[in-house]
């Protein structure tokens, strides 16, 4: 299967959100799209990011069903689990 890469723009019309919040949804603005899953940064600090928009379309539809928020609670129990 051939991946469909965006830059931000361009992905953000895709999905049908705006530029601001598909950066805001990154993992490393607390958000839930994961590096190199969902986004890639490019070889530079000015390089553009892309985007996975297929991965992004899946995320948004987990998040939607709340989803993510039920794989953050599984993964804190095993943490906990291991822990103790």
């Amino acid at each position: 299967m051939v991946e469909l890469l965006l830059k931000t723009a361009d992905a953000a019309r895709y999905l049908g959100v705006s530029v601001q919040s598909l950066r805001r949804y990154r993992d490393v603005k607390g958000g839930f799209l994961a590096e190199n899953e969902d986004w890639f940064s490019g070889a530079f600090e000015n390089s553009p990011i892309r985007w996975n928009v297929e991965n992004c379309k899946e995320a948004f539809s987990k998040r939607r069903k709340g989803f993510t928020n039920l794989k953050r609670n599984q993964e804190a129990k095993k943490i906990l689990k291991q822990v103790s």
